[in-house]
């Protein structure tokens, strides 16, 4: 269904997308309407607008939120449909001021979004690390165990007191080109990992 008439149960494809020092790159969310809203737009700004507070918290201060692209699961074809999506400018700062030296974009802070049955989904953020934020163990970086807990506080806070929202959930979700198992998302849990991605991933810059 187009964007501007949303329908219950519905999924979308919520992407977040930032810049840093000439580089872009995004991440990636599911979210399934619960009802059906009076105004299909305004909701969907308002689900947007929520992830973009949580990812200003995560983010430093040198990163700038640029925009979110909220579209339909199934993706646009041919002949192009603009109500298959909607693009929403940001343009706002990460708020994680630093107080040293940044990790390299390459180095993500490795989070999982975990359902109650199935294997988890996997959320790598770039531009969230300091130096200091990072240890070692058996010659393998990891995040500093009260930097973890931070982080973790954040996301639980942001987690629970956003979602389930009156007209969304947080999902995951499969299959093509239409959803066909779709999982709620219980948590979100902050790894102690640091990823590796190179800047340039097909899996993880997807468009």
């Amino acid at each position: 269904m187009p964007i501007d008439a949303v329908q219950t149960g519905e999924v979308f494809t919520v992407r977040t997308y930032k810049q840093h020092a000439g580089f872009g790159w995004a991440n990636t969310y599911e979210v399934q309407s619960t009802t059906e809203p009076v105004n299909s737009v305004t909701a969907i700004e308002s689900m947007a607008s929520a992830f973009v507070a949580l990812e200003q918290l995560i983010h430093l201060t040198p990163v700038t939120i640029d925009r979110v692209v909220v579209s339909t699961y199934v993706p646009d074809g041919q002949p192009y449909n603009p109500s298959s999506f909607t693009t929403i400018p940001v343009s706002l700062p990460g708020q994680r001021a630093p107080s040293g030296d940044f990790l390299p974009l390459e180095l993500c802070l490795f989070v999982r979004r975990n359902g109650a049955v199935g294997r988890d989904g996997r959320l790598l953020y770039r531009g969230c690390l300091l130096e200091a934020d990072m240890g070692t163990d058996a010659f393998r970086g990891r995040v500093q165990p009260s930097v973890r807990n931070s982080f973790q506080t954040t996301f639980n806070t942001w987690f629970t007191t956003t979602f389930p929202q009156a007209q969304w959930n947080i999902v995951l979700a499969r299959g093509a080109p239409n959803p066909t198992n779709v999982r709620q998302v219980i948590s979100f849990q902050v790894s102690e990992k640091i990823a590796v991605k190179k800047l340039k991933n097909r899996y993880f810059d997807r468009p």
